[in-house]
């Protein structure tokens, strides 16, 4: 089977949220498939009740372009065209550092969002997250 499963967006939200302690933060964790569909989130207790919404919307700015992590995405898009994308997802994309894409077996199956910290912090437990669905 292809894409990513609920099995497998529980494993990186683990993973992050693991990180997310060691780091010394509360956080919250989404993962999206490449149709922006939430599979699964998760939201450390402590963490503001905004940061699900936000890390999901890291997350669909990652899957919307193919992988292209949020942060990078908001630095290589202009403002214009990053506007328009987020008014066609209905305000869904948080064009803010972040968000990682998650391969499985090679090929690019959805993308991880994490908040409630710095945000390079922020993307360093995204991927600690999508380092165990591709290790």
């Amino acid at each position: 089977m292809s894409g990513i499963t609920l099995e497998d967006a529980n494993k990186v939200i683990a993973a992050a949220i693991e990180k997310a302690r060691e780091l010394g933060f509360t956080m919250a964790v989404a993962v999206v498939d490449l149709q922006t569909s939430l599979v699964a989130s998760a939201r450390m207790d402590g963490t503001n009740p905004f940061t699900p919404d936000v890390v999901r919307g890291k997350a669909v700015a990652t899957a919307v372009t193919k992988g292209t992590p949020s942060g990078v995405a908001a630095g290589r898009f202009p403002q214009g065209l990053l506007d328009t994308v987020r008014d066609l997802y209905g305000g869904r994309v948080t064009w803010v550092q972040g968000a990682v894409p998650l391969y499985k077996n090679g090929e690019l199956v959805g993308a991880v969002g994490a908040g409630g910290g710095p945000p390079d912090k922020d993307e360093e437990v995204a991927q600690a997250g999508a380092d165990a669905l591709a290790g």
